[in-house]
């Protein structure tokens, strides 16, 4: 008798373990929707800087390459080495934020900074 009303009681506790998984992934994830806009913002802020420092990189290429035409191969090896870096230091530089809010900015800030270096380093060539 006694353990089937240690079973009853076991039974009851499992019974509420889903509403309880569901009820605090529900609870961190619950956000006002003044801080999403401005997560979004943020992002979004992030995204223009790295966009907008990629399209430099790409015309610091471009001049490089022709302002030092006979050194078109080594500039693109270079870039090409450089691009494959910038994804393993970002990549590395955002382990803390993986999987927060701030990852995407994160990750978009670190891009917009090694495309601005690429581009400087690349404009002092000539």
């Amino acid at each position: 008798m006694i353990g089937l009303i240690e079973e009853l009681n076991t039974m009851r506790k499992i019974k509420y373990i889903p509403l309880i998984l569901i009820f605090s992934a529900n609870v961190g994830a619950a956000f006002t929707e003044p801080e999403m806009r401005q997560l979004h913002e943020i992002n979004k802020t992030y995204l223009k800087k790295e966009v907008d420092s990629r399209e430099k990189l790409n015309v610091a290429i471009k001049e490089s390459i022709a302002n030092l035409p006979k050194e078109k191969s080594n500039i693109l090896k270079l870039h090409d080495l450089w691009s494959q870096a910038t994804k393993i230091k970002c990549r590395l530089a955002i382990l803390e934020s993986l999987n927060t809010d701030a990852e995407t900015a994160s990750k978009y800030e670190c891009l917009a900074n090694e495309y601005t270096l690429e581009a400087d380093f690349l404009n002092s060539t000539y």
